[in-house]
């Protein structure tokens, strides 16, 4: 089968914009792990580039075709869509984003596995979300919503600390924790007018460990990939919030409980399909539903590692309502943006040091070096174990690996 695989900042959802770094490095990760993926499970990958992207960068099994500017994209996902058999999109929710895309490639008569259009936008938006887990009677903390200029007259509704975040985003995107009104009047001050989106959430804060769930969904049946560990910074008013890596296979008092509950929303959703990851706060037996992502997320990285490159090809076989029967879970994997990439000693040979660092066992997605000195999105790397331990002093094997390819330490 010939499959589209659509990660949107890599394929040049952004040609003519600025890419956030490590949202790049995350997306080029999903879109490794799947196409590796699927070309093992022997399916042809289909790609678009954003042309800042060295094209020797991309996945070697995977046809490309190369997007420079917002025509070229809309052109190009045009193109791909009439020449493969199905898509799989993987796209951020900020401002309807992912709801676009399916619809855009959708409208070329592709067969996309992903949520109904309905059903994407309830998953895209916080408050709709919050709803939903209220009628399933699941936990959910106190929250209000409203235009971020008229928050503050909520306010007196929530206990402190809490959390303001967009009522649509992904990543972790403006969220902020405040501990009193104080704060939260001067997030707000900082947040006015630099916003597209007005509508926010704010909900008290809820302490625990973060945490998903990722399934596999077609029409009811729930196949049950990983309960994964998230490693997520949530920043103070003013300061950056943001999402890290994680571990998977995550064992959690309240990891049974995340499952059950996982499995509740998504029978409560019949417009999913495909891929689906849901994140909860783990605190003590209690597992409280967050966000719902309907679409590949960076989990898949060390789902790949922990259940082997079948598990997310399992994805077409689920959507075409196949009974699946998964590979077993081995191990512990944990993944990461490697943050402390080193410069190169020759800059001249930048790229090909970078591609060189592809072939490294455990390195999902390679650096990136962006043109006009704009930055270098850094690879993701992956570890993985019998424990937790293991794991992690494989991924500094691996990273100690970088470094030497990259000529900065001795062998």
């Amino acid at each position: 089968m010939r499959v589209f695989v659509y990660e949107h900042i890599t394929a040049g959802g952004l040609a003519e914009e600025r890419w956030d770094l490590s949202f790049a490095a995350q997306g080029f990760a999903m879109l490794s792990s799947l196409a590796r993926s699927l070309n093992h499970a022997g399916h042809e990958i289909i790609v678009a580039f954003d042309s800042r992207i060295n094209e020797m960068l991309i996945p070697k099994s995977a046809r490309r075709e190369r997007v420079s500017s917002s025509s070229d994209w809309s052109e190009v996902v045009d193109s791909l869509s009439e020449d493969a058999d199905s898509a799989i999109v993987i796209a951020p929710e900020d401002e309807g984003i992912l709801t676009d895309v399916l619809a855009k490639i959708r409208a070329d008569g592709l067969d996309v596995v992903g949520p109904e259009t309905e059903t994407s936008a309830i998953c895209s938006d916080k408050v709709r979300c919050t709803e939903l887990y209220s009628d399933l009677s699941l936990p959910v903390p106190t929250t209000v919503s409203a235009n971020l200029d008229r928050i503050l007259d909520k306010s007196s509704e929530i206990d402190y600390p809490a959390v303001l975040k967009p009522a649509v985003s992904s990543g972790a995107i403006h969220t902020s924790r405040v501990s009193n009104e104080a704060e939260l009047e001067s997030l707000v001050d900082h947040l006015k007018g630099s916003l597209r989106s007005p509508r926010f959430v704010l909900q008290e804060f809820v302490e625990g460990v973060d945490s998903s769930v990722s399934l596999l969904v077609n029409d009811g049946q729930t196949y049950v990939l990983s309960v994964n560990r998230q490693n997520v910074s949530l920043g103070r008013a003013g300061s950056i919030s943001g999402y890290h890596g994680g571990e998977c296979h995550f064992v959690h008092p309240a990891s049974e409980e995340a499952v059950s509950s996982a499995q509740k929303i998504v029978e409560s959703l019949p417009g999913l399909r495909g891929y689906v990851g849901i994140d909860f706060v783990l605190q003590g037996e209690e597992a409280v539903p967050m966000d719902i992502n309907p679409r590949v997320t960076v989990s898949a990285v060390g789902i790949e590692r922990t259940r082997g490159p079948d598990a997310l090809a399992c994805i077409l076989d689920c959507s075409e309502g196949q009974l699946l029967e998964l590979p077993p879970s081995n191990g512990v994997s944990i993944f990461e943006e490697y943050l402390d990439l080193p410069a190169s000693a020759d800059p001249s040979r930048l790229e090909g040091d970078y591609a060189r660092v592809m072939v490294i066992p455990g390195v999902v997605s390679p650096p990136i070096l962006l043109p006009g000195g704009r930055g270098k999105v850094r690879p993701y790397v992956c570890g993985w174990g019998e424990s937790r331990e293991d794991a992690r002093v494989d991924l500094a094997g691996v990273e100690r690996q970088i470094d030497h390819r990259l000529g900065v330490v001795g062998p």
